[in-house]
């Protein structure tokens, strides 16, 4: 899981400095209303998502440019559609699950029992100054072609979650938070003027009322042209600390922050995700309980957050055109793992589910890790990785994936529909966009392979064995 480490480090007594220019109001949690409803709506297990599916970024596949401390692991991914139409997919590349530098002064022991403990690998085989870092990269087609990956922002730290949104005059803002292995991680704040082709190089680091901090993003736009980002920190040492969750705003396109409420459970509340629902209200959910709370004053106070039946984690909430509101997370939930969705009808009174306690399947092959966007056609566009990477070899060969969905009419359910560039999509194997990376590219039997980009588009794993095979490429394939 994303906040694994993370949250083992706070576990550990992780120290953020916090010296906030105003004092914060204590929070009271608003009383809750009736607890949520299930209806569940029985749905077989997704069957098409590897045709339907496409890699953006894998093994041999549009690779970013080589770094020390890069071996493969791409993940933690964000997506932004922008007013002219460019896609823009955001993601941290770097040696593993978590990335922290490993010199000049070396990661403490604790990291370094349990890197070896997941990965099989000693640390001190890793050379990674600056641990990883966040990239970007562009479609200007709805998705079909990309350029290569480009670096995003690349602190001395390992750069986390970068995930972007497009305000309406254009500025692209992202959140992401950096992680050293030791005593900080910290949720800072970057932008772009020119639609995500340069960004800001000086991050924008939150003063927050929490020991450590982090966010998977994206902030959410308001109608008042504002600005809110969901992070979430313990506001103690102490190993029974529970996480909470807080809400920052900004009024002046991303450039400064203010934290305006925080809330908290007898139970960690990591991972949080908010929306705007159609009434004018917020909701907020959260890993791993999937607890649910609501607001009624912008995100100043919240109601006591209320147990949703599922257990998830990196669940985020997309109010959609018709007022419905999608969750799509990562399920814990025994023999219903993968990447799964949730819909509520009513703001979250009423969520249908393919179980009791489980979502209609998206991915059931995956980790869980995702961000998307809704297309212009309705259709859901996501982006996720593919393994959690705490295996060495999941690491090296990681790999993001494209998928798109729409939501059936009364909440009854997904259905799967191809990513452009995917097998199911008609047209095999683009290569990277034309003044964007691409060049010229050679077909062994049905398979492209784009030279000079580092990337291989494939059908299906069969072709990537024999590619493997003709070009003396070493993948792995689990």
């Amino acid at each position: 899981m994303r906040s694994l480490v993370f949250a083992s480090v706070l576990a550990l007594g992780v120290l953020l400095s916090f010296s906030p220019t105003r004092k914060l109001a204590a929070q009271v949690p608003v009383p809750s209303s009736a607890p949520p409803v299930v209806q569940v709506v029985p749905s077989p297990e997704q069957t098409q998502y590897g045709q339907f599916r496409r890699t953006l970024v894998g093994p041999g596949i549009n690779q970013p440019k080589p770094y020390p401390g890069y071996k493969g692991f791409v993940g933690w991914s964000g997506v932004a559609r922008m007013r002219s139409g460019a896609l823009l997919v955001t993601f941290s590349s770097g040696y593993w699950h978590a990335s922290p530098p490993t010199g000049p002064t070396p990661l403490p022991a604790d990291f370094a029992e349990l890197f070896k403990k997941l990965s099989g690998v000693d640390l001190s085989s890793i050379n990674a100054p600056r641990g990883g870092r966040a990239e970007f990269m562009r479609s200007l087609d709805g998705g079909l072609t990309w350029s290569r990956p480009q670096v995003m922002i690349d602190t001395p730290l390992d750069d986390r979650s970068p995930s972007p949104v497009q305000l309406p005059d254009g500025t692209l803002v992202a959140s992401f938070f950096d992680y050293d292995g030791r005593s900080n991680s910290r949720t800072g704040i970057i932008r772009s003027f020119d639609e995500g082709k340069t960004w800001e190089q000086t991050p924008r680091f939150l003063t927050t009322p929490f020991v450590g901090t982090a966010t998977d993003g994206p902030p959410l736009v308001m109608p008042d042209k504002s600005l809110l980002l969901a992070v979430y920190g313990s506001r103690g040492k102490a190993k029974n600390e529970f996480s909470q969750f807080g809400v920052f705003e900004s009024r002046d396109r991303g450039d400064t922050w203010r934290c305006i409420g925080t809330n908290k459970a007898a139970y960690d509340l990591d991972e949080p995700s908010i929306a705007r629902l159609r009434d004018g209200r917020l909701i907020m959910i959260a890993r791993p309980e999937g607890a649910v709370s609501w607001s009624s004053d912008g995100g100043h106070t919240w109601t006591e957050p209320v147990r949703l039946p599922f257990r998830m984690y990196d669940p985020w909430l997309l109010s959609l055109k018709n007022g419905t509101l999608l969750c799509v997370h990562g399920s814990y939930q025994k023999d219903k793992h993968g990447l799964r969705a949730i819909l509520s009808p009513d703001g979250g009174k009423t969520w249908f589910a393919a179980g009791p306690d489980y979502g209609f399947s998206v991915d059931p092959s995956v980790y869980g890790y995702s961000r998307g966007v809704q297309m212009p056609d309705g259709s859901i566009y996501i982006v996720y990785l593919h393994k959690g990477g705490h295996k060495w070899d999941d690491a090296r060969n990681e790999s993001l994936f494209a998928l798109r969905f729409r939501v059936l009419k009364g909440c009854r359910g997904i259905e799967l529909l191809p990513a452009p560039g995917s097998p199911g999509a008609g047209r095999k194997n683009p290569g990277a966009a034309s003044g964007e990376g691409g060049k010229a590219r050679k077909q062994f039997g049905g398979v492209i392979m784009t030279r000079g980009v580092n990337q291989i588009s494939l059908p299906d794993a069969r072709a990537l064995k024999d590619v493997a095979l003709l070009s003396g490429t070493d993948l792995h394939l689990k």
